[in-house]
């Protein structure tokens, strides 16, 4: 997405250069961040699967920086302000893809740099030009910040247990596939499945059910470490993905879990090869069904 952000920068600033707002304005500076923008958003496609975050908040605050130096190099009041809307590409990406507590960082440099560009480029009524900017900036951005942290939530979450969603459990066990990958550490996915929850819905009701789920979740959560990940994969069945154990690391873990739940479990496990996640989970859930039947 930020690259895709860059070149359409790049691609943006180009119309720009070739459709000047004034005569006065700093072409050669703009054709020098055409080239800018399309190296880095060529760069961080090319560089994707070996990127930190540490390297993206890079990207912005140097992109925060060319917009405010753009700012201070405007040569009218009009190509000033037209130009410090700018600064809502960086706010807006922090906004979608940040916490909050990071979004108030990039605002924070957005209000450095656009007040740096606005005193150098002798812009008029400089306070009431960078209050009015920032307030717009501000609460467009936390606004959208707080409904996409809601939308994130009820799309990740599931909602009885609190744990990871099917869908969002895959996309983290993938994230964790592609760090074991680079650190060579080992990565182990365990299949939990509950034993006769059928029975605990048939003779005690959908709510009892539904209880035991919530109590053994919340047991499990106990048990594991911060950088354990823990999802639904369907009605009874959870996965767990557990970074740094091999096998038999894992199996230390196991009886941890263990509660006094009315409903025990039985879990198959499987150390990551290097295979994809489908072939993973596979290997997870034969070894399950060889504990379930024997």
């Amino acid at each position: 997405m930020l690259s895709n952000a860059c070149l359409i920068a790049g691609a943006v600033i180009a119309v720009t250069v070739l459709f000047p707002f004034s005569p006065t304005a700093p072409r050669r500076l703009g054709a020098e961040l055409v080239v800018v923008a399309f190296a880095l958003g060529l760069a961080l496609r090319w560089a994707a699967p070996r990127l930190r975050s540490v390297h993206l908040h890079a990207v912005l605050g140097l992109s925060t920086a060319l917009i405010a130096l753009c700012v201070a190099s405007s040569t009218t009041p009009s190509g000033t302000l037209i130009t410090s809307v700018s600064f809502l590409w960086v706010a807006t990406f922090s906004a979608v893809f940040h916490r909050r507590r990071v979004l108030l960082r990039h605002l924070g440099l957005i209000g450095i740099g656009l007040g740096v560009g606005l005193l150098l480029a002798g812009a008029p009524s400089v306070p009431q030009t960078w209050f009015f900017l920032m307030a717009t900036f501000s609460s467009v951005t936390v606004i959208l910040n707080g409904k996409i942290r809601d939308l994130r939530a009820e799309a990740t979450t599931d909602p009885l247990t609190g744990v990871l969603t099917r869908r969002a459990f895959r996309a983290v066990a993938e994230l964790e596939m592609a760090r074991a990958a680079r650190t060579k550490q080992p990565l182990t996915l365990v299949l939990l499945d509950l034993d006769d929850f059928k029975l605990v819905n048939d003779e005690r009701g959908h709510d009892a059910g539904d209880a035991v789920l919530v109590s053994l979740t919340a047991a499990w959560r106990e048990g594991l470490r911060a950088e354990d990940a823990l999802g639904r994969f369907g009605g009874d069945e959870f996965l767990l993905v557990l970074p740094g154990a091999d096998e038999a690391q894992a199996r230390d873990l196991l009886p941890r879990l263990r509660d006094d739940s009315i409903c025990s479990w039985s879990a198959g496990l499987a150390t990551w090869r290097g295979e994809s996640f489908d072939d993973w989970f596979r290997a997870a859930d034969q070894e399950l069904y060889a504990v379930k039947s024997t």
